[in-house]
């Protein structure tokens, strides 16, 4: 059972265990992308927490760009998406930051994603790959 892994003395907050836990289930593949979350009424008596303290978990790995949620509706495992690849030129640099709400707007990006920058162009680090050709 999950709730095990949930320490109420181990001093990391009880919705950050939480997360984590769902996290790993995602990564290890247990939750596919495109698959729905248990409901928070589920998820508290599994991890034997409130629902509060699932809803802020919720919110963490929305954060992340783990899951998605629309208002009324169970959250879901965001569905990969193809990257595309980029090829760099000599000398080009990539550094990441959060985008701007201009940005976030221009890609259509979920929460908790960065953006990769090249130059002036920001890229959605969700959608896109970089790479250098062999010299």
């Amino acid at each position: 059972m999950v709730s095990d892994m949930i320490s109420r003395s181990s001093g990391l907050s009880l919705y950050r265990q939480v997360a984590d836990a769902i996290r790993q289930q995602i990564i290890s593949g247990e939750l596919a992308p495109g698959s729905l979350l248990p409901s928070e009424k589920y998820l508290a008596e599994e991890h034997d927490v409130g629902r509060d303290t699932i809803r802020d978990a919720m919110a963490h790995l929305r954060g992340e760009g783990l899951i998605e949620s629309k208002r009324g509706y169970r959250s879901r495992v965001r569905a990969l998406v193809p990257r595309e690849r980029i090829w760099l030129h000599p000398g080009e640099i990539v550094t990441a930051r959060m985008p701007t709400p201009a940005e976030k707007k221009e890609h259509g990006m979920n929460e908790g994603v960065p953006v990769l920058v090249v130059g002036e162009k920001a890229y959605p680090a969700d959608r896109f790959e970089f790479g250098r050709e062999p010299e």
